[in-house]
């Protein structure tokens, strides 16, 4: 044990070459489009069918690589798009707002580009709020949402909403070493601890010693900032759509272990209420369920896509 706990501790990819984001690995080719005055990069299953494609999302400071056991395993007999969110991944990093209505209004410039109309948008945490977001400002364009432990549902009063963004100013995400970020990775934002993860921490750690890293610790501020800034709880009510939403019961983000307490099924029941939602709370994952528990997770979201 003693060993194992050294080994944890000691940094293994610090000493490494800084990583491109062009480096960074992706479960599919990866294409890229110019809209709303940024590089947008994407991957397609190009799953021939005519049921609505799925676009999925990430969460914050994450990409594509964060949806390798739903590509294209979530849904086989239907396309699957997902995008590197610009500041993240391989896109762009504009001097842009980074608010889930800017981040709406792209996917929108992003879709028209690629001819398609209508999707069911895939969203994990900030993700899941940028497509609720989607969802009250472009409703023609989203046939049903899945949530994955979404944001947006869990609200801040506003001296904790000046304390959240106080911390996460625009240099913050540059300061994490990588015991820091191993710490987050292993104790906050996974469960389940398998080579993916240890993939997924390693380009975290090379990527942040690169140059363009800059972009995305300014986007990860913006980002939280415009979350807050921009909530969605007291308009829920005027979705009229499918939803489906995910939660571990072991989610150590949502709700806010610090502001909020309490459990993720309490977040989940939310939920449910605020959005007639079909709900799925998974034993033992953790904030990132869909990959905690992706077998679970892509079964249960296929039931729910074919009874549409």
């Amino acid at each position: 044990m003693l060993m194992t706990l050294l080994f944890a501790c000691t940094a293994r990819y610090a000493a490494l070459p800084p990583m491109a984001p062009s480096e960074l690995w992706s479960p599919l080719p990866v294409q890229t489009t110019e809209v709303a005055g940024t590089t947008v990069s994407w991957v397609d299953t190009g799953t021939v069918s005519e049921q609505t494609p799925l676009v999925l999302m990430h969460g914050l400071s994450a990409s594509v690589g964060f949806w390798e056991h739903q590509l294209p395993d979530l849904a086989p007999d239907r396309r699957i798009l997902a995008l590197d969110l610009p500041g993240y991944g391989r896109s762009g990093r504009p001097d842009a707002p980074y608010t889930p209505p800017w981040f709406a209004g792209v996917i929108v410039d992003w879709l028209d580009a690629l001819g398609l109309d209508r999707v069911v948008l895939v969203g994990h945490s900030m993700g899941g709020q940028i497509a609720l977001t989607m969802a009250l400002d472009h409703p023609d364009r989203v046939q049903a949402l899945v949530l994955s432990a979404p944001a947006g549902i869990e609200t801040f009063s506003e001296g904790e909403a000046r304390f959240i963004k106080d911390h996460w100013h625009e240099a913050r995400a540059l300061e994490a070493t990588e015991h820091d970020l191993r710490a987050v990775f292993t104790t906050q934002v996974f469960n389940t601890h398998d080579p993916g993860v240890e993939r997924l921490l390693e380009e975290r750690v090379r990527l942040g010693a690169h140059p363009a890293f800059r972009g995305t610790s300014v986007a990860v501020s913006r980002s939280i900032a415009g979350m807050l800034d921009h909530p969605v709880r007291h308009r829920l009510g005027e979705l009229a759509l499918p939803v489906f939403v995910a939660f571990g019961s072991r989610d150590r983000m949502i709700p806010n272990p610090i502001f909020s307490g309490g459990r993720p099924a309490t977040v989940l029941a939310d939920a449910v209420a605020l959005l007639d939602a079909e709900p799925l709370l998974v034993p033992g994952a953790g904030h990132t369920v869909h990959h905690d528990a992706p077998e679970t997770f892509n079964l249960a979201v296929q039931a729910y896509l074919g009874g549409l």
